[in-house]
């Protein structure tokens, strides 16, 4: 059972997280479309995170209160019905309410807050590997879809291109979530949660020091990797690189995130979490440093060392920020605690993607964006040091 939760988690992630970061490909035929500005334009999927991160709240009670199954296909229901409906729009007012209010919704109730949750349920004893085992589905969902995106959108249209998205969400994720769940006592249904026991309550997690680090932590993430996603494919076009090379480019970082997620977990349960986030954090770090400077060189080679050095820290947030969170706050109320916290992702990815582009707009130029991505890495890290459990529950 704990092995097939981890293979539903992941395929669900795999196609969750592909559709999301397909949006980098129809970026620029939206631009072209309806004619807005590169900030405008990434405000449909600023919507995205924006919702996603809102919604953590209602997403967490949910996942205590009904389980996995049904939030997981509900949400799967509600993106794909956004993702049809976007496809007939003819403003960019209407796609952004659609696509990004309701679809960010949707998407976000089938992504890693549900799916890294059940991973850290089931195997508390090795989380750090449980959960980016779990996430691998992220990264191979994204090197397949951004790929096949460029080619459908070539091929068919970005309106055509959703319809494809909302079949496979429809085909996949419903039935194949008929198989999750939960392990025993993980909901407040079968183990109730009281500060006398010990267990955390919502209102003791929100009244905690490690909560608001962690908090601090998941927005610097936020801020930094949805902006260099969002935007990644639009500058190294800018720079000379042919659109699909760009496309196939942004689908390897999530390829090679495969391997860096996998070294993620194995780190995260031997040396630590801050130790870890430090180390991938700065790898980061220095793919972006490479990717700034092909505007410099306009070598092609710069892009391929951002995409293993930066692929290798993609996906490090989420599980590192699960891992620690399951740490501190594992228990009844585990779902919702987890919730709340995921407020601060939201903004931070939908600040991090508009960001980008009010800096292009401002200076012609997305270096400016990168030094704002690499301050909001090194906060992270300063941020998930500071992350003590509390001593009265250790």
């Amino acid at each position: 059972m704990p092995a097939r939760a981890l293979a539903v988690a992941a395929v669900t992630l795999a196609i969750q997280n592909g559709v999301v970061m397909a949006f980098a490909v129809i970026y620029l035929p939206l631009i072209t479309e309806f004619g807005g500005s590169r900030a405008e334009v990434a405000t449909v999927q600023s919507a995205v995170f924006l919702v996603g991160g809102v919604s953590g709240p209602l997403i967490g009670w949910a996942f205590d209160r009904l389980g996995p199954r049904l939030l997981v296909q509900s949400g799967a229901l509600v993106a794909a019905a956004a993702l049809a409906l976007a496809s007939r729009v003819h403003s960019l007012v209407a796609l952004v309410a659609v696509y990004g209010v309701i679809g960010g919704l949707g998407l976000a109730a089938f992504g890693s807050q549900a799916n890294m949750s059940i991973a850290a349920l089931w195997y508390p004893r090795a989380r750090g590997r449980a959960i980016a085992v779990a996430d691998l589905g992220t990264g191979f969902g994204a090197f397949c879809f951004i790929p096949l995106a460029q080619v459908l959108v070539t091929a068919l249209g970005w309106r055509r291109t959703l319809l494809v998205w909302a079949a496979l969400l429809i085909a996949i994720v419903v039935p194949l979530n008929v198989l999750q769940r939960l392990p025993d006592g993980a909901t407040p249904r079968r183990r109730p949660a009281d500060r006398a026991s010990g267990g955390w309550t919502l209102r003791a997690a929100l009244g905690s020091a490690p909560f608001w680090w962690l908090v601090v932590m998941r927005f610097s993430a936020a801020c930094a990797f949805p902006l260099m996603n969002v935007h990644m494919v639009a500058y190294a076009i800018g720079q000379g690189i042919h659109p699909a090379t760009a496309a196939t480019a942004l689908g390897t970082v999530s390829l090679v995130s495969l391997a860096g997620r996998l070294t993620t977990g194995w780190l995260c349960d031997r040396i630590g979490r801050a130790p870890t986030l430090t180390v991938t954090y700065t790898s980061a770090a220095l793919g972006i440093g490479c990717l700034a400077l092909l505007a410099l060189t306009r070598w092609p080679g710069w892009l391929a060392f951002y995409v293993v050095l930066y692929g290798m820290a993609q996906g490090s947030s989420g599980i590192v920020g699960s891992a620690r969170v399951a740490d501190v706050f594992a228990g009844a109320a585990f779902g919702a605690i987890y919730g709340w916290m995921t407020l601060a992702v939201g903004p931070g990815e939908a600040l991090g993607a508009w960001l980008g582009g009010k800096i292009f707009d401002a200076t012609g130029s997305y270096l400016g964006a990168f030094a704002v991505a690499v301050t909001a890495l090194v906060i992270g890290v300063a941020a998930i040091w500071r992350v003590r459990p509390d001593p009265m529950r250790s």
